[in-house]
């Protein structure tokens, strides 16, 4: 699985280290913060997801509440600001989360790494979740 990761400047060393992370859990990290404006970065982050380039992401700013309401706006993508690891599973488990949105003033760099285990150890089990899905595509449709 292929993760996208986006910082703001004061959490880029987070996203190096959550790099290592994720590639020694034998999957591919790659850093797409190509601007010093986290908005632009979060553009990178869900073109490349539409793209099919990434399979899922990880946004890391000071609380995760920006990312969170820019990235929650783009149709078909789903995004989730999270702060604890059961959190982390059930929102692709059960709303097929394909970004997370850190804070990395709430948690802790350990904290966030064992978070993004839980998050790529997760798979969306569709079935009865799949109308809440539906419906958030929908609302969106309009704008």
């Amino acid at each position: 699985m292929k993760i996208g990761l986006i910082s703001n400047e004061k959490f880029k060393s987070y996203s190096k280290d959550i790099s290592l992370t994720i590639n020694s859990l034998g999957h591919k990290a790659i850093i797409l913060n190509r601007s010093n404006d986290l908005l632009k970065n979060c553009d990178a982050l869900t073109e490349a997801i539409k793209k099919g380039r990434i399979d899922r992401g990880i946004t890391i700013d000071d609380y995760g509440t920006i990312p969170f309401m820019f990235i929650a706006k783009t149709k078909g993508i789903v995004v989730a600001q999270i702060a604890d690891e059961h959190s982390a599973f059930m929102t692709c488990a059960h709303n097929n989360a394909t970004i997370l949105a850190f804070g990395g003033e709430i948690s802790t760099l350990h904290q966030i790494k064992n978070m993004v285990k839980a998050f790529i150890s997760s798979q969306y089990d569709g079935g009865r979740h799949k109308v809440r899905i539906d419906m958030l595509d929908t609302m969106l449709e309009g704008q």
